[in-house]
């Protein structure tokens, strides 16, 4: 009797867990939509351009980073470029076709205005484009045909490489890094070049000193106690000159070459011809 009712239970139980999961896999099944979903790579959009010169005139756009520094004025830069006239996009110049990358000095005046700051805001590998309003390129006159008068240009340019100048002084201060600078420092640099000065001399030996000092009598040696050759010596230039010219007024007054007030006389040449 009680098998057939414990085979019944046990057919109940299983059409029960049979249900139950069929019920889960629904549950589980994913969903479908219509809807497209969003792709997971996207074009990047377009570099923003940045005004370097605050009034529009030099626009920068970066089409690949560089690294490293900038490079300052009077350094050696080397860049490819490629020009292009804005409003049609037709080239004018480009170092790439010539097969030769350009060089020059920033600062300089060699290049265009636009030039001069967009290179200089760029990094070693950095690859962008400059676009010149005609104040920064060419100007109202061009360089007709190639560049129309007041024409927008577009230089695609990558920054290869540059070279440092060496540091220049540009001030006194850097020009004499160890002069004294406050007043103290100038009274002890005062002092101390007063206490190593020699004591003047007194007697002959003073005379003979002052003499020394005189452009005739002098021998222009120097703090270093440098002297000229001998032959711009005074003491040999003078009386050599004066020998030149006494020898010479000799000569003169020898053959007979001065007149002593006499009035050389003077005759008609044309009388003899005439007579």
């Amino acid at each position: 009797m009680l098998a057939p009712v414990i085979s019944a239970c046990f057919a109940l139980v299983g059409s029960w867990q049979t249900s139950s999961s069929r019920a889960t896999l629904t549950r589980m099944k994913p969903r479908t939509s219509n809807a497209r979903l969003s792709p997971i790579c996207t074009a990047s959009e377009p570099a923003v351009a940045v005004d370097l010169v605050g009034d529009g005139g030099v626009l920068k756009r970066i089409q690949r980073a560089g690294s490293g520094a900038v490079p300052q004025r009077g350094a050696m830069v080397e860049v490819h470029y490629e020009g292009t006239l804005a409003i049609s996009g037709e080239r004018f110049d480009s170092s790439r076709q010539r097969g030769k990358s350009f060089k020059f000095k920033l600062g300089e005046g060699k290049v265009i205005g636009g030039w001069e700051v967009g290179i200089s805001s760029m990094r070693v590998g950095e690859k962008a484009v400059l676009v010149c309003a005609p104040q920064y390129a060419y100007g109202d006159r061009g360089i007709p045909p190639t560049i129309p008068p007041s024409a927008t240009l577009e230089f695609e340019v990558e920054l290869l490489a540059f070279q440092a100048s060496a540091a220049e002084a540009r001030t006194f201060a850097e020009n004499n890094p160890d002069a004294p600078r406050t007043p103290l420092e100038i009274q002890q640099a005062y002092e101390r070049r007063m206490a190593a000065k020699d004591t003047p001399k007194s007697g002959v030996e003073g005379i003979l000193e002052w003499a020394k000092g005189i452009y005739i009598f002098g021998f222009f040696a120097d703090e270093k106690g440098e002297m000229p050759p001998w032959y711009l010596n005074p003491l040999v230039t003078f009386p050599s000159i004066f020998a030149v010219v006494g020898v010479a007024f000799y000569i003169v007054v020898g053959l007979n070459g001065v007149h002593r007030g006499e009035v050389a006389p003077m005759g008609d040449d044309l009388a003899g011809f005439l007579e």
